[in-house]
């Protein structure tokens, strides 16, 4: 079984750790710091760009982007209804059949924060190559 810690600081500032030391402040009431979904949204982004920066091994490409929008539901509680990831490329055209197998096995098996979302938010994503 895996660990973590939050543990609160003050007001409305947590302090979230592992067991290796690693810490990441979060602000759930502050519009200067990221709230604790745009946290989990971003790290579907994260999860699944390490996924295609290890998918394109010795295949040329020299920046990678993910932009996300995202819906929440209206009432409480405020779960993400929608999500919509566009992966933004500078590479070489030729890959864009490679990548798009790439991405879709990633959002449907590699990214497991994706694949914990999947059964509440309606993920999808978009590819743009430079």
């Amino acid at each position: 079984m895996n660990h973590v810690d939050v543990t609160w600081k003050e007001g409305s500032v947590a302090v979230c750790s592992d067991t290796k030391g690693n810490e990441m402040l979060c602000d759930w009431d502050n519009e200067k710091s990221l709230s604790p979904v745009q946290i989990m949204v971003q790290m579907v982004g994260v999860c699944s760009m390490a996924e295609i920066v290890v998918g394109m091994k010795k295949r040329d490409f020299n920046s990678l982007k993910v932009g996300i929008d995202y819906e929440r539901n209206n009432e409480n509680p405020r779960y993400v209804t929608k999500m919509n990831l566009e992966f933004k490329l500078n590479t070489d055209i030729k890959w864009e059949k490679f990548l798009r197998r790439l991405i879709k096995q990633t959002m449907e098996k590699y990214c497991s924060v994706a694949s914990t979302l999947s059964g509440v938010t309606k993920i999808t994503w978009d590819l743009k190559i430079n």
